[in-house]
């Protein structure tokens, strides 16, 4: 029953070592991508943010002076940002 237990514990041990590990590892990345300056991630957001704005405040304000614009979908749109904020 002993031997049980401590099989137990040490799985359970090596299973916080591995979530460390990769914590640590996850820390390293993201300050190798930050120290890199202008990266996809911000290209992405910055992109995806022009887009709802577009949706939400150009296209609106701007039929205001005879000015139509095409809307753009964000059934998509949403899904990426979303991805990219890490939900």
């Amino acid at each position: 029953m002993k031997t049980a237990v401590d099989y137990f514990n040490k799985k359970q041990e090596s299973k916080e070592e591995l979530e460390a590990k990769n914590s640590e590892q996850q820390n390293e990345n993201t300050l190798d991508e930050t120290r890199k300056g202008f990266t996809w991630g911000q290209a992405l957001g910055y992109g995806l943010t022009f887009i709802v704005a577009w949706n939400y405040i150009a296209i609106p304000v701007l039929p205001l002076f005879g000015v139509l614009l095409p809307i753009i979908p964000l059934a998509y749109v949403w899904r990426v940002l979303l991805i990219l904020l890490g939900n």
